[in-house]
């Protein structure tokens, strides 16, 4: 009954925001990503539920986003003239481009079901990611920043509670024989992790846009408190993906005396936490051993990956059938009899399924994105309203590329990349921040 009773509430509110305030359906999509744990809220839905995926509030928004796109691109005519615009985006291009590539390797897949399952996925995230584009305006840019920078600080009461109450509050049943490690809402860790430094990272845009020397000191200890979410969380990939990040930071944005500060806190904050919980030291040390003996199961599935892309190098074995080739034909390279035969590699993932080709598209996207943020660079209209001297719209875009590093650069090590909304979300914005610089020809 309660699970019946969370859907409906649910459904009233998106259907409430679909008509009255479709905007907020983009940073509520930001907010619904840290809820994994949603797919207990909800009852099972039976064929809908089999027809619609994994029935969380991520999945309920995206639905909502797109009809409240469509909706007002059919009764809005100059919403048609930004679809167009949208449409003709190089970033939309590449984007669609990928799409494409995984729809046409069904014809050769070796496991169809399983890459038309993958090609709807994209597609529904295609159209979340035009949804965005044309729901979000230039006065709203920072939404997305502030909806995962609260909710990352707000976890912290989920993650403390976890680390020293020695009890997960939602968990997969392959958490409870290892070390104990802080997710929260998430079912991963690392997933947990990632959306942690999403939240650092928005934490640098958000002090870049405020004048309040109040608001600057409550965003420096909201950086202490998610680094020490971090720490608590165990992720060797989520540290490397930190030292990444702050990396990019430095160099593209200006407030590098905060970059920095987060270094100097993290050490401490690191240092503090892991004195208290050696386990997690004791977890991170193990690197120093080699990938075989730290990671055995990630070191098979990097032999499996390279193995089928030497063999299909060219178009490879089709969108999401690395599971079903690495079992049908290289099983023989799986070295722990339990463990895991998902690729947890971007990369090399894309490389055993897209080939070649799908690695080339990859680069095109990481090359329009940073086109794009050099164009946002050069920029000299200040068509935001700001009160700082920066470039406003190039921050914002330094941010949503900050956001697509993280995901990026974690995704090598749990497998996230196209299949993660916010790469979507971020992407979107990137477009919506390329549009918002012309003259303003969408208003009614």
């Amino acid at each position: 009954m309660l699970q019946w009773a969370a859907l409906v509430i649910t459904l009233i509110i998106l259907i409430i925001l679909m008509i009255k305030k479709p905007l907020w359906l983009v940073p509520l999509l930001a907010v619904a990503v840290a809820l994994e744990v949603s797919k207990t809220f909800y009852p099972d839905l039976g064929i809908i539920g089999n027809l619609i995926g994994e029935v969380t509030l991520t999945r309920f928004t995206c639905i909502a986003l797109i009809l409240a796109a469509a909706f007002r691109v059919i009764v809005i005519p100059n919403m048609r003239r930004k679809l167009l615009d949208v449409i003709k985006d190089p970033l939309t291009i590449i984007l669609l481009v990928y799409l494409v590539l995984g729809a046409i390797s069904t014809v050769y897949s070796a496991d169809i079901g399983r890459t038309l399952i993958e090609t709807v996925r994209l597609v529904i995230l295609f159209a979340v990611f035009v949804s965005i584009a044309l729901l979000l305006d230039k006065k709203h840019f920072l939404l997305p920043f502030h909806a995962v920078h609260i909710t990352a600080l707000f976890l912290v009461v989920f993650a403390l509670y976890e680390a020293f109450s020695g009890n997960h509050i939602w968990q997969s049943t392959e958490l409870a024989a290892h070390t104990l490690r802080a997710n929260a809402t998430f079912v991963d860790p690392n997933i947990f992790a990632r959306y942690i430094i999403l939240g650092i990272s928005a934490n640098f845009i958000i002090q870049l846009y405020t004048r309040e020397k109040r608001i600057r000191y409550l965003c420096f200890i909201g950086l202490a408190v998610m680094l020490a979410e971090l720490v608590l969380t165990g992720s060797r990939g989520g540290f490397v993906t930190l030292a990444v990040v702050l990396i990019a930071a430095l160099i593209l944005l200006p407030n590098k005396k905060v970059v920095l500060s987060v270094i100097g806190l993290g050490i401490l904050c690191g240092g503090i936490i892991l004195f208290i919980r050696p386990d997690i030291a004791e977890r991170l040390m193990v690197l120093t051993k080699g990938l075989g003996v730290s990671d055995p199961t990630r070191l098979y599935l990097w032999k499996a990956a390279i193995a089928i892309f030497t063999d299909h190098p060219i178009i490879g074995t089709g969108l999401g059938t690395f599971q079903t080739v690495f079992l049908s034909d290289y099983a023989h390279l799986k070295t722990v009899a339990d463990g895991v035969t998902l690729s947890h590699t971007t990369v090399l993932t894309i490389a055993a399924e897209l080939g070649i080709i799908g690695l080339l598209v990859l680069a095109v996207l990481w090359v329009t994105i940073m086109g794009r943020l050099y164009r946002f660079y050069r920029f000299e209209g200040n068509y935001l309203t700001i009160y700082n001297n920066y470039n406003s719209i190039y921050e914002a875009g330094a941010g949503y590329l900050l956001w697509i590093v993280t995901v990026f650069i974690s995704s090598q090590a749990e497998g996230r990349f196209f299949e993660d909304p916010m790469l979507w979300l971020s992407c979107a914005c990137l477009v919506m921040l390329r549009m918002s610089g012309k003259r303003n020809i969408y208003s009614d």
